[in-house]
C-alpha cells in the first residue's frame, strides 16, 4: 500500500530521491526525513537553490546524505516477508 504524499515540499523531494536510489528498501519515516534535511543544511545544502532551480550540486549532496544515512543505519529498513 503506497502512502500519501508528504505535505512538506522538502519531505516530498527526500521521498522521491529515496525511492529512486534506495528502490523502496526503506520505510518513509517523517522524523528521519527531518534528520536528513538538517544534515543536508549543515553540510551546506540549500533548499532555496533546490526549489528555485533544481541545483545539481545540492541534489547531488542530498543524494550523498541519504546514501550515508542508509549506510550508517539511520533509516528504517523495510521488512522483507520473503514471499
Amino acid at each position: 500500500m503506497e502512502s500519501k504524499s508528504p505535505v512538506r515540499a522538502d519531505h516530498r523531494i527526500i521521498k522521491k530521491i529515496m525511492h529512486s536510489i534506495l528502490e523502496g528498501k526503506v520505510e518513509y519515516v517523517p522524523d528521519e526525513f527531518d534528520l536528513i534535511g538538517r544534515v543536508f543544511a549543515k553540510a551546506g545544502g540549500s533548499w532555496i537553490r533546490v526549489f528555485q532551480g533544481g541545483s545539481p550540486g545540492d541534489i547531488h549532496l542530498l543524494k550523498r546524505v541519504i546514501k550515508q544515512a542508509k549506510k550508517m543505519g539511520f533509516l528504517t529498513a523495510k521488512f522483507d516477508w520473503g514471499s
